[in-house]
């Protein structure tokens, strides 16, 4: 009788493993695209913030020897620094970045250009400079609408 217990339990072990091709198998991850987000999406959250913007337009003439290799270049005013204001920089992919990571460290690194890039914020695809004329609080408002962007 033992023994038949234990052929029971392995032809039921057999059984199930036999099913196991029908079995849920966990999901796989979604890769999610680096190039997500555009300069739209990042007006939209200066939108929804409340925050004030003028005179938008599409520059791609980079100052400064700054790297060349970007998807979109976008500037604007804040009224009350106007015309001085930001930029929003967007990049295709992690490389183009990676340049201007290490462009915005160099000026970071001058003692004559510090200043101008005080207020640099990196999200996912986008780059956001604002003018050093703002103040902290506002400049935060400013890079805290950005990272509400997934």
């Amino acid at each position: 009788m033992h023994t038949f217990r234990r052929y029971l339990a392995l032809l039921l072990l057999a059984m199930l493993c036999a099913g196991c091709d029908s079995l849920p198998t966990a999901p796989t991850a979604t890769l999610i695209p680096y190039d997500r987000h555009d300069v739209p999406a990042v007006l939209q959250a200066f939108a929804r913030a409340g925050l004030p913007i003028s005179d938008i337009e599409q520059d791609t003439d980079v100052q400064r020897d700054g790297p060349r290799v970007l998807k979109d270049r976008w500037v604007f005013a804040v009224p009350r620094i106007a015309p001085a204001g930001g930029q929003i920089v967007v990049f295709t992919d992690q490389s183009q970045q990676n340049e201007w990571t290490a462009f915005i460290e160099r000026l970071r690194n001058d003692s004559d250009t510090r200043r101008d890039v005080v207020y640099t914020y990196f999200h996912s695809n986008i780059m956001l400079q604002l003018n050093a004329g703002l103040t902290n609080q506002e400049a935060n408002a400013y890079r805290d609408a950005l990272l509400t962007l997934p």
